[in-house]
C-alpha cells in the first residue's frame, strides 16, 4: 500500500528586485525570443501605437495649455506721492484653460485699508508679491510676480494742482 504525503503550507513572499544594471544575457535571449514569435508586423504595430500615444499626449497638453498664463494686469512699477493710495490691479492666471486668478496669495509690506487700497507712511519702493496657489503655477512651476512701487514726496507744483490752482 502507497503512503500518503500530506502538504504543508508555506507561504512565499514576493521580493521586487529594481536592478537597473544591463540584462543578463539569458533573460536578454528569452526577449529576443518572445520578440521574434511576436513577429515583425506586431512589433511595428505596438511602435506605432506608442509613437501615436506620445504623439497625442504632446499635442494634447499643447492645446490644453495653449491659452495658459500669468501675468500682472497693468504696470510692474509705478510711481505714487504719498498723499495717494493704490488700488491693486492683481493678475490674471490661466492654467489648463481655466481661470484662477482668484486662488493667489498676496504678500506686501504695504499697509492694506478696509477698502482694498494700499498706502505708505514714507518714501521708498515697496513690493506686492503675487503666488499661485494651483498646481500648474504654484506646485510644478512655483511662479511669482511682484509688483514695485515707489512712494514719494508731493512736489510743490503738484500739491498747487491738487488744491486747485492753476499757477505754474
Amino acid at each position: 500500500m502507497a503512503k500518503r504525503k500530506t502538504a504543508s503550507k508555506t507561504s512565499k513572499k514576493v521580493e521586487l528586485d529594481f536592478n537597473f544594471n544591463k540584462p543578463k544575457k539569458s533573460e536578454s535571449k528569452k526577449v529576443n525570443k518572445k520578440l521574434k514569435k511576436l513577429g515583425f508586423g506586431t512589433v511595428c504595430l505596438i511602435l506605432f501605437v506608442l509613437a501615436v500615444g506620445v504623439a497625442g499626449g504632446f499635442f494634447g497638453v499643447k492645446f490644453l495649455t495653449r491659452n495658459d498664463c500669468f501675468e500682472i494686469v497693468g504696470n510692474d512699477e509705478l510711481t505714487l506721492t504719498l498723499d495717494k493710495t493704490y488700488e491693486d490691479t492683481g493678475v490674471k492666471i490661466v492654467a489648463f484653460g481655466k481661470d484662477e486668478s482668484d486662488k493667489v496669495e498676496i504678500e506686501t509690506n504695504l499697509e492694506k485699508h478696509e477698502d482694498g487700497t494700499y498706502s505708505a507712511d514714507s518714501e521708498g519702493t515697496y513690493y506686492i508679491q503675487y503666488t499661485a496657489t494651483n498646481l500648474k503655477y504654484g506646485k510644478i512651476f512655483k511662479i511669482k510676480k511682484i509688483r514695485l512701487i515707489t512712494f514719494v514726496e508731493p512736489t510743490e507744483q503738484e500739491e498747487i494742482f491738487n488744491a486747485g490752482g492753476n499757477n505754474e
